[in-house]
């Protein structure tokens, strides 16, 4: 029996720069303490499916064609199959696969008896109240639905948190957090300022409706309370939405922000507007790990409960939301108090220890069942 594992994943591990691209660094490393492992990355194309020239480090490098409507979304890619196996890579030849996401692992052809483990990260898309026509909002519905019909196909799970673990009670499954990639070894010390600080993906659409809600319902009774104020939105984003943000009163939109640390070391706190989406919100234990205090909602909040709840400011509605901020820029201790509570979750459940820990009870479990 082959003890190799294969990690398929859209995202390279060898290039952590995206929240995608880290989580698989981490199980890439997680992996590696198990056996010897080879990466293969397979992406959707509108071409025919091929394999292109891997970059260093990975094994293979696959395309598969992507057809209209989501037509064979999860089926086997035969024509993929024929490539990866002319090029000398066969399944067959691996204890097991690990996959990021379920789709990658769709696409190929897995006998019997090689065991299959699958990242479920952003599973359970919650839809926005206030957004989303009804024929995006079906058509997503019914992509999910095809989804969770292929779950029977394969061994085990994980999934990102208890929410959306409790799902699906009937699958062996075990949660894997996504957790901050480099945190500071020491959160930082408070700091005198008057910024609050969003940081994320501002071209994902629960992030960019998260940011229009706070500037328009949120931020104006911020800044009559609070008129000094500033608002930092660290993120990449299109230009005509970030000159549309930075139209609002001391609200600055650069986007992708080089110097992290230096982001988070000059808030007062964070923000985490965001009401629809799936997974975890990393940013809001990221906040927490750089001493940075979080407002948020119960949609983020849902993900962290038994754990990190009690580190949170978490606003029920736009009213809240903007009294919370308010009394966090005054209260420097308040905020301190709201990190000191965080610390022993953030150690235990999600710290890189504890996300390797967790990995290689379910994979170890896989590679012997």
């Amino acid at each position: 029996m082959p003890d190799r594992i294969l990690l398929v994943s859209p995202a390279s591990p060898f290039s952590p720069q995206s929240g995608a691209q880290q989580r698989t660094a981490l199980l890439h490393a997680a992996l590696q303490q198990l056996s010897d492992v080879d990466v293969l990355l397979l992406e959707p194309t509108a071409g025919p499916s091929r394999l292109v020239a891997p970059a260093p480090g990975v094994l293979a490098h696959g395309l598969w064609q992507q057809r209209p409507l989501g037509i064979g979304k999860f089926s086997p890619d035969m024509a993929l199959d024929r490539a990866l196996k002319k090029n000398g890579l066969d399944v067959r030849d691996y204890r097991v696969i690990v996959s990021r996401y379920l789709n990658p692992l769709s696409k190929l052809v897995v006998p019997k008896g090689v065991r299959t483990v699958v990242d479920l990260d952003d599973w359970g898309y919650h839809y926005s109240g206030r957004r989303l026509a009804l024929g995006p909002r079906l058509k997503s519905r019914y992509a999910a639905w095809l989804g969770r019909r292929q779950l029977g196909r394969f061994d085990a799970f994980f999934f990102v948190s208890p929410r959306d673990q409790a799902q699906h009670p009937e699958l062996r499954s075990a949660v894997l957090p996504n957790i901050p990639y480099t945190p500071p070894a020491e959160p930082f010390p408070q700091a005198a300022s008057r910024t609050l600080l969003f940081v994320g993906a501002l071209w994902y659409g629960p992030n960019r409706d998260g940011v229009d809600r706070f500037l328009q319902y949120i931020w104006p009774a911020i800044k009559a309370a609070e008129p000094e104020a500033r608002l930092l939105l660290a993120g990449a984003a299109p230009p005509a939405a970030r000159r549309l943000w930075e139209g609002h009163p001391d609200v600055f939109a650069p986007g992708y922000v080089d110097d992290l640390n230096a982001a988070y070391r000059d808030a007062a706190f964070t923000v985490a507007p965001i009401y629809a989406g799936g997974g975890t919100n990393i940013k809001v234990v990221e906040s927490l790990a750089y001493g940075r205090a979080c407002v948020t909602t119960p949609h983020c909040a849902n993900a962290f409960a038994g754990d990190l709840i009690d580190g949170l400011d978490v606003a029920s509605d736009d009213g809240a939301f903007a009294r919370h901020c308010v009394r966090l820029l005054g209260d420097a201790r308040l905020r301190q108090a709201r990190i000191d509570r965080s610390r022993e979750a953030l150690a235990k459940v999600y710290s890189r220890e504890a996300f390797m820990r967790q990995a290689a009870g379910l994979l170890e479990t896989g590679m012997t069942s």
